[in-house]
């Protein structure tokens, strides 16, 4: 058997290594991110693979707390509200679009932008509950339509669980239904349905919904029966 020869080896394992890192440097020098590798990302895309999702959102909380340095041009796709600045805001409204919350970027709308303080809130009381219903959102699709986040609050004033509850909300002009949370909702012209969990005596149920409409809805009344 021939005697394999150690330094050729050697020489060789060598050589491997050396293409090696030429190809790393050749391949690092050619994929640097620059400033520039984010010109063409859109609003929301920070980290700039082509999504918008909750990366985006850890990445601007990561740049804020100091812990990771963006390029400009990561910022002012991070500005998600158009302000000129990258905040604490910008993340969460990058988490709300992700999540089906907001349909459009960069989002301006103020969160009471054309809704007058009457119009916000409306209340019912009786003998067994209390209902607060706010709208505490509202943006342009840019369709023609506008969305409007309400939260549902119902208090139990009952020594017993509030079970079979429904409230019935009605507003100013005709909804359909785009979203809702931690309760059931129909929705149905004007008239918006809800049911609830059971409530413990003497505590709060509280819900959310997102109907879609005309501009400058407003809530007209709310009842809540058991």
């Amino acid at each position: 058997m021939k005697k394999i020869n150690k330094k050729v080896i050697i020489l060789a394992l060598v050589a491997v290594a050396v293409v090696g890192a030429i190809v790393a440097v050749i391949v690092g020098q050619t994929t640097k991110l620059t400033n520039e590798s984010y010109a063409n990302c859109a609003i929301g895309d920070v980290n700039g693979d082509g999504y918008i999702n909750s990366q985006d959102v850890l990445l601007i909380r990561s740049s804020l707390a100091g812990q990771t340095e963006l390029f400009e041009n990561q910022i002012k796709n991070g500005d998600s509200d158009a302000d000129g600045q990258l905040t604490e805001k910008d993340a969460e409204i990058i988490l709300k679009y992700a999540t089906g919350e907001i349909r459009k970027l960069p989002y301006t709308s103020d969160s009471s932008a054309g809704i007058s303080e009457n119009d916000k809130m409306i209340q019912s009381s009786g003998d067994e509950s209390e209902t607060t219903v706010k709208i505490v959102n509202k943006w342009s699709n840019g369709d023609g339509t506008y969305s409007y986040q309400l939260n549902v609050s119902v208090r139990n004033l009952k020594e017993s669980s509030f079970r079979g509850w429904e409230t019935v909300i009605t507003m100013s002009g005709d909804v359909e239904e785009s979203k809702s949370w931690d309760c059931e909702c129909e929705v149905k012209d004007n008239t918006i349905t809800i049911e609830g969990e059971s409530i413990p005596a003497e505590t709060v149920g509280v819900c959310g919904v997102i109907v879609i409409g005309e501009e400058n809805l407003k809530l007209e009344s709310v009842t809540t029966e058991n």
